[in-house]
């Protein structure tokens, strides 16, 4: 069988480790195949193609507050497919293992139903989409819970190297791709404006772009003098922003900018720009006292917590000029430990301490 020099370089470099992978993960069959069999070929059928994932992504970002997610996951497994099976498969353009005659792994094909597959067989495509989906659910979502979605990756893994559709060397290949797949699925993720997360469903749909929670409020096609006419100094304006709705600092900023009703080149983005609007009201020069309510607070509490806390110092980390860098550091180190104040500490302290502004968890 006449291969690509890369597909002949894979059989001779890994062909230890694929037979005595396949070897090992053919035991299950032999312990109980009644069990394994179904439920592994149930695991790679929702791989293939990508349709389950992308279903499941488009389901997730029918509702809020997993819209982030979804939205991660779709891109995810979108450059997942393209770097693998538009550019690497047919670049490597690998023979599937079950078409060596008298192989071990024809052996185990036959044995378990022949699985056919009609592309190439590296890097795996089912492992490359359950990999981008876990890493981009992992990133979105509180480490320590979120690192149990790569129990799907797992199982995808030994299901294609169980069914003897692909090699253990394609498999770890997949990781690879969907890795970085799913690395560059959630930064995309961030860089999508705020409002598509913070709308209703509806709102995401065409006819109803200019009616979703995203927009400003009403009171923004108002002049400013008119305005405060409308609102005299001594009211009070409730404000309410729902944890529901957010899951992150980013989330939490476009919430509260949606709620204040700030156009959007007033939006905040950092702590000093919310300190700023919290002192000035929601226009220059507007003094309403304002009463917020943060609901499902408790929820809030965990996703701002000391992960969350962490992960933020880390970026600042990054940014910060050298004169900065141990205060910065410190910080980071404490927040790894568990110690100091997390951003929901910071936050509630900063809106508390605001003049004309009272704060009210639920």
């Amino acid at each position: 069988m006449e291969m690509t020099a890369a597909a002949l370089w894979l059989n001779t470099a890994f062909a230890g480790l694929d037979e005595w992978a396949a070897v090992a993960v053919h035991r299950l069959y032999e312990l109980a195949p009644g069990f394994f069999t179904p439920f592994l070929t149930l695991i790679t059928y929702m791989g293939k193609g990508g349709i389950f994932l992308i279903l499941l992504s488009f389901a997730l970002m029918m509702f809020r507050p997993t819209r982030r997610y979804g939205t991660a996951m779709l891109l995810a497994v979108a450059i997942g497919a393209l770097i693998t099976n538009l550019t690497v498969k047919p670049l490597v353009a690998r023979p599937r293992p079950y078409t060596w005659e008298g192989s071990v792994y024809k052996e185990y094909w036959i044995m378990l139903g022949r699985h056919t597959e009609s592309d190439k067989s590296f890097p795996s495509g089912h492992m490359t989409a359950a990999m981008a989906a876990s890493t981009a659910v992992f990133l979105c979502g509180r480490r320590k819970i979120s690192w149990t979605a790569f129990f799907f990756a797992f199982f995808m893994g030994v299901s294609r190297i169980y069914l003897s559709v692909h090699y253990t060397s394609d498999v770890l290949g997949g990781v690879i791709t969907g890795g970085i797949g799913g690395v560059a699925g959630y930064f995309v993720s961030l860089r999508i404006p705020g409002w598509f997360y913070e709308g209703d469903a509806k709102d995401l749909l065409p006819g109803y772009k200019q009616q979703g929670r995203h927009q400003a409020a009403p009171r923004d096609t108002v002049s400013q003098d008119t305005a405060r006419e409308e609102a005299a100094p001594e009211e009070t304006k409730e404000i309410v922003i729902d944890g529901e709705h957010f899951s992150d600092l980013r989330g939490f900023y476009a919430e509260i900018s949606s709620a204040l009703g700030l156009p959007e080149d007033k939006r905040v983005g950092n702590m000093d720009a919310l300190s700023d609007v919290l002192r000035g009201g929601f226009v220059e020069g507007d003094a309403i006292a304002k009463k917020i309510r943060w609901l499902h607070s408790e929820k809030s509490r965990v996703d701002l917590g000391f992960d969350a806390t962490a992960a933020h110092w880390e970026r600042m980390l990054r940014k910060v000029p050298e004169a900065n860098r141990e205060k910065v550091q410190k910080r980071l180190d404490d927040a790894r430990e568990g110690k100091g104040p997390t951003l929901f500490d910071s936050l509630t302290r900063l809106i508390s301490r605001a003049e004309d502004c009272t704060l009210s968890l639920e």
